[in-house]
């Protein structure tokens, strides 16, 4: 360290020794730096602190912010759940216990099973998914139930097309082929077949028709070869055969004239015993021509 003891001709003395006068104004100077940069230093510090405290907090609360309830016990906020073994089950979002925006479910080999957008009115739009991931069906839950148009599909194409109310068929049901050709077109109440339902060959000739009602075929019936000629004419009641019934051959001509009650024939005597063979084979299968098998999954899992 440095003495200065006195003061010569405007010059500092060391020790009785003359030393170059300092520079006053640096010294000043370097003193505020120094005191600016130990202020400085300190709020770093502090910034330092509310950063790591802000950080902290943030990740305590992206550790809590699931799953959570009010003080009334509703849901709120984000919701996630997992399968025992590891893999998501679903996430989404509750406001007072109820779903809203997009919801995600799962399969348990980690493909998504269902998309669903609720809306304010609680009910939702869906896309569903088998475990291959591939879409099947597309439309709107009425809390858990189907309701309005669904679409079913095989692959990309829409294979089947249906009317809902609360959960149940109701109104027009469309079947189509590969193609995009409607191959059938039935009408549902309550969830049941009542009215006319009708199936058509790949070029668009109608191949039956026949009346129902509550479910059970009732009332007529008509089915066509594949050049839209009528090859058989009757009536249905309570399901079963009943009354007339009129087979015609290619020429359009009548070939049979058969008479049922309750679905049994009562002139089989009429017949030969080809005829028989023959009618009885087609009387299996008349009336039951499946449609295409569509999966009925309904919502994908309670939450």
């Amino acid at each position: 360290m440095v003495y200065f003891t006195g003061f010569r001709n405007g010059s500092f003395c060391h020790r009785g020794r003359l030393a170059v006068q300092p520079n006053i104004v640096s010294f000043s100077m370097y003193a505020e730096l120094l005191s600016t940069f130990d202020k400085t230093l300190h709020a770093m510090k502090s910034w330092i602190l509310l950063l790591s405290w802000v950080l902290t907090a943030n990740v305590l609360s992206a550790q809590v912010r699931d799953n959570m309830t009010d003080g009334s016990g509703r849901k709120q906020g984000h919701w996630t759940a997992k399968y025992p073994g590891g893999s998501p089950r679903y996430e989404g979002n509750f406001t007072d216990d109820q779903p809203t925006g997009i919801w995600k479910r799962y399969h348990e080999n980690g493909k998504v099973k269902a998309v669903m957008t609720y809306g304010k009115d609680g009910r939702c739009f869906a896309e569903l998914f088998d475990e291959d991931g591939q879409l099947y069906a597309k439309g709107v839950f009425e809390g858990t139930v189907r309701d309005s148009t669904w679409n079913f599909y095989s692959g990309d194409k829409v294979v089947q097309k249906q009317e809902y109310s609360h959960g149940k068929k109701e109104g027009k049901g469309l079947g189509f082929s590969d193609q995009g050709a409607v191959i059938w077109e039935k009408q549902w109440k309550n969830d049941q077949l009542d009215g006319k339902s009708s199936e058509y060959y790949p070029d668009g000739k109608t191949r039956n028709e026949i009346w129902f009602a509550a479910g059970k075929r009732e009332g007529k019936a008509q089915f066509f070869d594949e050049s839209g000629q009528l090859t058989t004419k009757g009536s249905y009641k309570d399901d079963l055969s009943d009354g007339e019934w009129t087979i015609f051959d290619k020429s359009g001509k009548v070939a049979y004239q058969l008479s049922y009650r309750n679905g049994n024939l009562l002139n089989k005597g009429s017949l030969d015993s080809l005829q028989m063979k023959n009618f009885k084979q087609y009387d299996r299968v008349k009336g039951h021509i499946p449609e295409p098998k569509v999966s009925e999954s309904g919502f994908p899992e309670n939450r």
